[in-house]
Order: C-alpha cells, then sequence, then structure tokens
C-alpha cells in the first residue's frame, strides 16, 4: 500500500528521467554526428515528450482522518507556536548581544500567547505560514518597542535589521511547525489490484502531463551574479 500522492510523484519523476535519458542520447548522437563527414550537416534528432496521457487503475484503501483542529490542508501545531517563538526571539537577541529585563521578556512571551490564541485554529494556517508568521514577528517587534530600552535594542529597532532577522527567523520556525495534511493511501501494483479490486471499488485517474524545459540564466546584479531556473 502506498499514499497516493507519493505514487502520483514517482510516475512524474520517472517521466522526468525519460526525458534526461531522451537528452542524453541527443547529446551522444550529436557528437557522432559532427564526428561523420556527412551526417555535421544535418540535423540532431531530439525526442521530446510534449504530452503524455496516463490511465491508472487505483484501489482506495484508507483515508486518514484530519487532526484534532486542523483541516484536510494541514494546519499548524499551534500548542507548541508561542513559545518556539519566543525561544527563537530570545536567541537572535542574546546573538545581537541584547539583554531585556525580565517584565519586557513577560511582556513579549504574554503577547505572543494572546496573538496565537486570537489566531485560533485558522484553516488558512496549513497553506499561509507566512502571514501567521509576519503577524507574531510584528507583535514581538511592538512589544520590544515598548517600555525601559537599551541603547542597543533602541538602534537595532530604528535600523530594522532586527525586524529583518526576526520575521526570516520567524518564517522559518512556524514552518518547522507546520502539520502535513492527511494522506489518501491506495493499492496500486497490478497484482494487488487484480487480487482485490473488482468493477465496482477500481477507481481509474485518467491524466494529462504536459512537458515544460526549464533552463539556466545567470542574472547579473550589483552584488554580483547568481544563477537560476526559467522557463525555455
Amino acid at each position: 500500500m502506498a499514499n497516493l500522492g507519493d505514487y502520483l510523484g514517482q510516475l512524474l519523476a520517472e517521466i522526468a528521467m525519460a526525458r534526461l535519458q531522451a537528452d542524453l542520447e541527443t547529446v551522444r548522437l550529436a557528437e557522432l554526428y559532427a564526428a561523420h563527414p556527412l551526417l555535421r550537416n544535418m540535423a540532431v534528432p531530439r525526442i521530446r515528450l510534449p504530452e503524455v496521457d496516463i490511465d491508472l487503475p487505483v484501489l482506495i484503501q484508507a483515508s486518514e482522518a484530519p487532526r484534532e483542529g486542523e483541516t484536510t490542508r494541514g494546519g499548524t501545531a499551534t500548542k507548541q507556536l508561542a513559545d518556539r517563538i519566543d525561544q527563537v526571539i530570545g536567541a537572535h537577541l542574546s546573538k545581537s548581544g541584547i539583554n531585556l529585563a525580565q517584565a519586557q521578556r513577560n511582556r513579549v512571551r504574554t503577547s505572543l500567547h494572546e496573538q496565537v490564541a486570537a489566531h485560533g485554529h485558522a484553516t488558512e494556517t496549513g497553506i499561509d505560514t507566512r502571514r501567521l508568521a509576519d503577524g507574531l514577528t510584528e507583535v514581538a517587534l511592538r512589544s520590544l518597542s515598548t517600555g525601559t530600552q537599551t541603547s542597543r535594542l533602541r538602534s537595532a529597532l530604528k535600523s530594522g535589521a532586527l525586524a529583518k532577522e526576526l520575521r526570516e527567523a520567524v518564517r522559518i520556525e512556524v514552518l518547522k511547525l507546520r502539520t502535513p495534511p492527511p494522506r489518501l493511501q491506495a493499492l496500486v501494483t497490478s497484482a494487488e489490484i487484480r487480487e482485490q479490486g473488482n468493477t465496482v471499488n477500481v477507481a481509474r485517474l485518467k491524466l494529462k502531463v504536459s512537458e515544460q524545459g526549464m533552463e539556466w540564466a545567470t542574472t547579473e546584479t550589483d552584488g554580483g551574479t547568481h544563477d537560476q531556473l526559467v522557463p525555455e
């Protein structure tokens, strides 16, 4: 038994590997054509898979139930969220040499817990983690901006460097706490379907897979150059 999404992903990966093997063969042929006095002026053949039609029989075996407080799209472990973000903020402040009074630390921690409680188990937490993370960061920064501030903290808040660092760190931490959606499990091998399937319980998935090539492009900026994949 396999997770249906993993099975479909593996099929798509195999199709991509077929394109890789075809391109490697094109490179081999190009070298042969270049070495031949009559073939060198001819076009080198290249096999592509612009569209692939797939007809898959599958037998749905089980469906995981959503965890408590989550939807079928998954969610975020909100019970741990406030404490984990408080730890991240404390670690970044210590790294920057910023020491907070206990009262201010408590105020930041309380504001984070209140923000998480107000957010509740919103259904979008399974996919829109950035908005949740940025909201927590803004709440923490507002708490840091109130009350007594050391010169180092005041300077870090004014420059915006602390806000940028915290925002990125909190986004990463929230992503770590995101839980995957429930999985759909299915029998996919021919032997399993032949043994347990019939005309009633076997589902057929008809997929049309379209190929889109990507290529490396080099972009120049003031800070240097970097490579990125773009559609060909």
